[in-house]
């Protein structure tokens, strides 16, 4: 996608301005060098300087000035290259300004001459652009020239006054500079750190939101005062059939976009109602339209949600079907107790002597269709009191090979009537045992109901990505009315039947991570599959 692109192209470019941040105070500093020592040896050279430049050594002056000029041009190409690296650049250039400066106040008469308070703007400017206690370093430098150049006045009596007062005020001023930029310098450090902490934690909070509004399922549009896009993600883009638009429409009108939607919004904006639904003209499903006012200073944006129709109706009737299921349940259990003597009088009635065959039939057809109700109960509280599966990690041959011999001695069949096909490997799987009886009973249930011929059921073991075990009859098959309902609850084709029989074996499928669905059906037979989940040594993935 291209958001994550421009977000790594956006965060590279703050990381070249951050360097940026480092480099400029440096090249300001040298501007201020550059222009010093220009200023000095122009006004000197052309005659128009103050009287005291120069004036114990006029020779010492400028050459001074021109070498301290060119190394201020040297140190602009050598800033521009980023190279040496920054901090060894600033020792460098502080210690070459505190040289210089000294021999440019030793040329011009010593400390008198007023010069060495440009050394208190080199000390300053050096401590706030290095770590540490190096501006000290700078100030202890910088007082040892001042002193050994009075000391040497004084003993060759170079000047007319020696002047050590002077000497160590200038001292002290170049530690007092030293300690408030060092301190200085830590705030503003302490500060920067803070900001590019704050930053990073704005451009994470960007793109995390950046990513979420481009992930989640609801439309997201943002409208501004003028009616152009904003903000547009992908769900939006599929909802309205704009998946062919290969730039992100932000910055364009919406009417160009999505007209159906900008008349939505134009009718909201008028009479603040707003269409329930709208199918877009290149949409596939219709939508669902909210829209929100967005305060933002002086101008008022519009937020708009678009939701699927489609999804928003079957959230509905999963909860309309779980508070029916909760319903169907309370009222399957207020109806045992009545059914029960319903069934226990029928009982009695059967057992009755004196009874005609008319009233016998009658008397047996009320206790047979009580014991369907009941199943029929039985099968509604199963589900909805449904706990969690007790899932085990089992071969699936040998338990397979236990429930055939015990469902043909249940329903009288002959070892030939129902065939296990396996392959040469061992399959694990990962079930509740107990509920897997009941889904494999269910699923040999409805294929003994309808197969012809011998074998009556075919039960293969297999494994692709998954485990697997199909149960196939040899019936007629189904049609496409049935094929389609056939895990519906309460529907059914057998007159005695609940219709609850599959739909509940999907349900216990799914309580263990498993998967059950109809894998062929044709005129010779269905085949029911149910997949497995995924095992490693017995160990569900």
């Amino acid at each position: 996608m291209a958001l994550p692109n421009k977000l790594l192209d956006s965060m590279n470019l703050k990381e070249t301005n951050n360097l940026d941040q480092d480099w400029k105070p440096l090249y300001l500093f040298n501007f201020y060098r550059l222009t010093v020592s220009t200023v000095f040896l122009g006004v000197f050279i052309a005659d128009v300087a103050p009287s005291f430049l120069g004036q114990f050594d006029e020779r010492l002056f400028v050459i001074v000035g021109w070498l301290y000029s060119g190394f201020a041009l040297l140190c602009e190409v050598t800033i521009r290259r980023r190279w040496p690296p920054f901090n060894l650049q600033v020792f460098s250039q502080v210690l070459t300004d505190i040289l210089a400066i000294t021999l440019l106040m030793h040329a011009s008469g010593g400390v008198n001459s007023g010069l060495g308070m440009l050394l208190v703007v080199a000390i300053a400017g050096g401590s706030l652009l290095t770590e540490g206690r190096t501006a000290f370093f700078f100030a202890a430098v910088a007082s040892l020239y001042v002193l050994v150049e009075v000391t040497l006045a004084g003993m060759y009596e170079w000047y007319e006054q020696t002047s050590y007062t002077h000497a160590g005020m200038l001292g002290t001023a170049f530690f007092a500079t030293a300690f408030l930029a060092f301190s200085l310098a830590q705030r503003v450090r302490a500060s920067e750190i803070l900001a590019k902490q704050r930053g990073e934690h704005l451009r994470y909070l960007a793109q995390l939101n950046a990513q979420i509004v481009q992930r989640i399922d609801s439309g997201i549009v943002v409208i501004d005062i003028m009616g152009r896009i904003r903000l547009f993600n992908e769900a939006a883009r599929k909802l309205l059939g704009l998946l062919g638009l290969n730039e992100q429409p932000n910055g364009l009108a919406l009417t160009s976009v999505a007209p159906e939607l900008a008349e939505s919004l134009a009718q909201w904006q008028t009479t603040s109602t707003t269409p329930l639904l709208f199918r877009p003209a290149q949409g596939e499903v219709e939508v669902i339209v909210t829209l929100i006012e967005l305060n933002r200073s002086s101008s008022n944006n519009v937020l708009i949600v678009l939701e699927d129709a489609t999804l928003m109706a079957g959230r509905v009737e999963q909860l309309k079907l779980a508070s029916l299921g909760r319903l169907t349940a309370s009222i399957a259990h207020e109806i045992r107790n009545p059914l029960g003597a319903i069934s226990h009088a029928g009982q009695l009635l059967a057992e009755s002597t004196g009874l005609s065959p008319i009233q016998t039939r009658l008397s047996q057809i009320v206790v047979n269709h009580t014991q369907r109700v009941n199943t029929i109960i039985e099968n509604i509280l199963q589900l909805s009191r449904r706990g969690p599966a007790n899932t085990e990690s089992f071969e699936l041959y040998p338990w397979l090979q236990s429930f055939v011999e015990e469902y043909i001695n249940q329903h009288n069949l002959t070892e030939t009537e129902i065939l296990i096909h396996t392959p040469a490997t061992s399959v694990i799987i990962c079930f509740d045992p107990v509920q897997l009886y009941q889904v494999v009973g269910n699923l040999c249930d409805n294929g003994l109901r309808y197969s012809q011929g011998t074998p009556l059921l075919e039960l293969t073991i297999g494994e692709s990505e998954r485990p697997y075990l199909d149960v196939r009859d040899h019936g007629k098959g189904m049609n496409e009315e049935v094929k389609k309902q056939i895990f519906e609850p309460f529907f059914t084709t057998e007159i005695r039947g609940s219709g609850l029989g599959l739909y509940i074996s999907r349900e216990i499928c799914a309580a263990n991570q498993a998967s059950l669905h109809l894998f062929a059906n044709t005129n010779t037979g269905c085949c029911f599959r149910l997949h497995f989940s995924a095992t490693i040594k017995g160990k569900l993935l």
